[in-house]
């Protein structure tokens, strides 16, 4: 069997478990609700409902091996990619090469480019002109003074959108009525951001949290997930086993188990099956401790069918 129909297999045993906790999660907030009427007023709704943007930005972009040497020498994307919007002048990432000098920056509409600086740096500030358009999809392109681009990546979906104007006010009415306290703000507002397919804001706001000095396993795990989904692999190993070791040097034993998970489901996607094992086994060690014995079943048969491969 093929890494990524095993792949296929596992998430398709994941999603019901998955499905399960979500379906869960919303009961329990539609109960919270309807037990503590002043919610209502704080999201600014009188039955507030959680919008999925419908795009294609929720599926997962692809790329290679973050481990290969070549994409060190590419300033691939970083950030905006395979993401909505909600801001009309987005902070441009890209990978910073050994040795590059400058960069040229070209946003590009269809088949024109629309827009075009030069940089030292490894990121810049879109200034809004021309104004970007909802429903649109625009491709950033990084070209370095080595002669390599970002093009040169071996990935897809790497193009962004503005949210739809729809989701915008609802989204903008959510933030400005959150009573929390400041890092219990940050952390809902890039959730928040995440549901609605805003997934370069939700980066932008973990990073700004971590930034601030609040080293937790949950924030680099989603941040993790968010690089994954982008398809900024590299990112995404990097969070995923700063996650893990901060799992368990809190002795986080759930924790432990999703993250080794997602490693696990993360090398096998980069066709990498020994590292997939040694993942899968912790989060299989993890879920016996926890006494999830079908979750261990199930980790067994996708163990022993990487070492078949």
């Amino acid at each position: 069997m093929k890494l990524q129909e095993l792949l296929k297999k596992w998430k398709q045993k994941s999603i019901i478990t998955k499905t399960f906790v979500w379906f869960a999660g919303i009961l329990l907030f539609l109960v919270m609700l309807t037990a503590l009427p002043n919610i209502h007023t704080a999201f600014g709704f009188e039955r507030p409902q959680i919008i999925l943007a419908q795009s294609s930005t929720c599926r997962r972009a692809r790329t290679g091996d973050p481990r290969d040497p070549s994409l060190a020498n590419i300033p691939y994307l970083i950030s905006p990619r395979h993401t909505l919007l909600l801001s009309n002048k987005p902070k441009l990432r890209w990978n910073s090469p050994l040795g590059v000098k400058q960069y040229t920056a070209s946003l590009v509409k269809g088949d024109k480019t629309i827009w075009q600086t030069t940089t030292e740096q490894n990121e810049t500030i879109y200034a809004g002109e021309p104004k970007l358009e909802p429903g649109v999809e625009y491709l950033l392109i990084i070209t370095a003074d080595n002669g390599k681009s970002s093009q040169d990546e071996e990935a897809s979906q790497q193009g962004f959108r503005l949210l739809p104007t729809p989701e915008v006010g609802i989204v903008k009415a959510i933030l400005d009525n959150q009573e929390l306290t400041d890092k219990n703000k940050a952390l809902a507002t890039a959730y928040i951001y995440s549901g609605f397919g805003l997934k370069a804001e939700a980066i932008d706001t973990l990073e700004k949290i971590i930034a601030s000095g609040i080293k937790e396993a949950a924030l680099y795990k989603k941040l993790g997930e968010l690089y994954w989904e982008t398809g900024v692999n590299m990112e995404a190993e990097l969070n995923y086993l700063q996650a893990v070791q901060l799992a368990i040097a809190a002795r986080d034993i759930p924790e432990q188990a999703q993250i080794s998970t997602a490693l696990g489901e993360l090398y096998i996607e980069i066709g990498d099956e020994k590292a997939a094992i040694k993942w899968f086994n912790q989060a299989r060690d993890s879920h016996k401790t926890l006494g999830n014995t079908q979750r261990v079943k199930e980790l067994d048969v996708v163990i022993e069918e990487l070492k078949s491969i």
